[in-house]
């Protein structure tokens, strides 16, 4: 998988990457540890209670750790404080845990899911502050793999462990790991828009101001189905287990099963999570997960309940914790710091630990009446409908965000009155340009067939110009006067060629303001500039989409994005030299263009002058 990792990306990415593997690689011991002492002293009928008891507390967590939030205004040092502290915490559970009694697995058991819940999310806070949108999509999977790793590596260490000591080593290791992660926080290269925005957003945060925004409502909604689904294939799953493995050898299963499974996850995660985010969307690629628990229901109907226990809790393994966390993080970043701190609050409470409230009372119901496990399943089956048309449905919402967060990011350059002025002007220019001659007719009939040619065209011209400069600059000779006068040229080609191609998709879908998105793409605001890019993913479709990307995808090489452009649309691009650019300049329809590569050429070959008539026998094809 190709990660795409660029040189602004790199310190958040490493840091982010190393502190997640140091907390995955605690919390994945740590979860050996609980579920074997859990399951070796206590029966599985009770992890229903723990369950609703991890949901309460955290509920009365949260709301502690949103006051706190109010009067941090660094949320590096927060979560360095929150590691280190559940260091302490969970070396009190290793030096006490003999003399709590019977029931300390149970308590061990709840704070486990309470400190992950309170880390990840300030973790997450942070990851989300420290990125735009369109690096999120980049760095967001590689930095996920960090957590699969990390918990790939906590149950090999725990398998480890138990070969040459009690379960309760593990707890112990997990405390000394919690204590080094402490120190990763610190480390975060924090945008200093963040500051801004959290100073100029309001404070104070609502259950009912959450329910009054349409999208930032589906969004729970969408979390609390979720939360409820994978905690009963959490239970499902942990008692086949306990029926079916003897105590004894809990430990070695436990360490074992998380090991292959999280292995399998990370698996997912080189091959295709980055990919597939980029690829298919947001929407698309957090739909999987659910999809495929919705498979494994119905096998739980129909066939042998171990084998789908064990193959819906790989699934959850698998996606939960890479490919479908880092698509549900990136629909918060629709809104800006302080509104994402209130949502996820918030969400975390009523989405998360409600839904895991109102699963354990669901769960505790089903035993209660004595369903079985099929007839359970039949229920998991309905759970994740929901939760599916729960994620589908935040889908046009989460694009309007990004068409709102232009308007109001754009309203000190009075961007509204520029376009307006602008339009007439560009809607002349491309009826000139299609042969038209109702330039004045206010509301002109336009033919999708000719405008489509005329955006094919203006892509193939962006592509041709991208690969002269790259062939120019891969053999260096941008490094004369001349030939970075050429280069400079090129590149305000490239940007015409361009600007003229959102002329024409603003005349093609009238009901998207193309000529909005170029301004955003265009500005100096790197949210802004990713705001565009996910209107134009969401608006755009087929091969005109995937050439556009390509060709404002600045990050890229000139080479690279001249090429996928081209592939996009079904053309080839090979690759030629500096000279060859210079020939296929010299018959360009541009007069700067053909008069700097003859004066180019005669400067490289000064007894042989070039003169047009000559030069145009030099072009050879650029696009076959």
């Amino acid at each position: 998988m190709r990660f795409s990792v660029r040189r602004e990306d790199r310190r958040n990415l490493v840091v982010g990457f190393i502190g997640l593997i140091s907390v995955m690689t605690a919390h994945s011991i740590m979860e050996t540890a609980r579920d074997t002492l859990f399951l070796t002293s206590l029966p599985a009928t009770h992890l229903p209670r723990a369950y609703l008891a991890i949901a309460v507390l955290a509920i009365l967590e949260l709301k502690v750790h949103e006051r706190v939030l109010r009067h941090v205004s660094d949320r590096r040092m927060l979560l360095s404080a929150s590691l280190l502290f559940g260091a302490f915490v969970t070396l009190g559970f290793w030096a006490l845990l003999d003399e709590l009694g019977a029931w300390a697995p149970f308590g061990f058991y709840v704070w486990t899911g309470l400190l992950i819940t309170v880390v990840l999310v300030e973790f997450w806070l942070l990851l989300d502050d420290a990125v735009t949108v369109t690096q999120a999509k980049r760095i967001f999977p590689a930095i996920a793999a960090g957590g699969v790793s990390g918990a790939m590596l906590g149950s090999l260490i725990a398998d480890g462990l138990l070969r040459i000591a009690p379960p309760m080593s593990l707890v112990f290791a997990a405390a000394l790991i919690l204590a080094l992660a402490s120190a990763t926080p610190l480390l975060w290269k924090m945008p200093s828009e963040v500051w801004a925005e959290r100073r100029g957003s309001e404070q104070g945060a609502s259950f009912t101001w959450l329910l009054r925004d349409s999208y930032l409502s589906r969004v729970l909604m969408l979390v609390l189905m979720g939360t409820i689904a994978l905690t009963v294939v959490d239970f499902i799953f942990k008692s086949a287990v306990a029926e079916n493995i003897s105590a004894e050898r809990l430990g070695h299963f436990f360490a074992r099963f998380y090991f292959g499974l999280n292995s399998v996850a990370l698996l997912v995660q080189l091959v295709g999570a980055g990919w597939l985010l980029r690829a298919f969307g947001v929407h698309r690629s957090s739909a999987l997960l659910p999809v495929l628990i919705f498979g494994g229901a119905f096998g739980l109907v129909l066939g042998p309940v171990l084998v789908f226990a064990v193959a819906l809790k790989a699934v959850d393994g698998s996606l939960r914790h890479t490919l479908y966390r880092s698509s549900v993080e990136v629909l918060y970043l629709t809104l800006d710091s302080r509104q994402r701190e209130r949502a996820k609050g918030i969400i975390e409470v009523f989405g998360h630990r409600v839904g895991q409230a109102l699963a354990s009372l669901l769960i505790i119901a089903a035993v209660g009446v004595g369903l079985s496990t099929p007839q359970f399943a039949v229920v998991l089956v309905f759970l994740v409908a929901g939760w599916i048309a729960a994620i589908m449905s935040t889908r046009h919402q989460y694009v309007n965000e990004f068409r709102a967060r232009l308007r109001h990011g754009t309203v000190d350059l009075d961007l509204e009155q520029l376009i307006a002025s602008d339009e007439e002007i560009a809607r002349s220019k491309i009826l000139h340009a299609l042969g038209r001659s109702q330039a004045c007719d206010p509301s002109p009939v336009f033919d999708d067939v000719l405008l489509q040619e005329q955006l094919r065209e203006s892509l193939l011209r962006t592509s041709q110009l991208l690969q002269w400069r790259a062939a120019m600059e891969v053999e260096g000779m941008a490094e004369t006067p001349d030939a970075e006068v050429l280069r400079v040229a090129l590149r305000e080609k490239e940007r015409a060629a361009l600007e003229r191609t959102f002329w024409i998709m603003d005349l093609w879908h009238a009901e998207e303001n193309f000529n909005l998105v170029w301004r955003g793409l265009t500005s100096d605001d790197a949210r802004l500039q990713a705001a565009s890019r996910e209107v134009l993913e969401a608006a755009l479709s087929g091969s005109f989409r995937e050439a556009v990307l390509a060709v404002i995808d600045d990050g890229e090489p000139p080479g690279w994005r001249a090429r996928a452009a081209a592939t996009a649309l079904g053309e080839t691009v090979r690759p030629i030299s500096g000279r060859e650019a210079m020939e296929q300049m010299v018959q360009d329809q541009s007069e700067v263009l053909r008069s700097m590569a003859i004066s180019l050429l005669e400067a490289r070959q000064p007894a042989s002058p070039i003169s047009p008539i000559e030069g145009a026998r030099w072009h050879s094809k650029t696009l076959k």
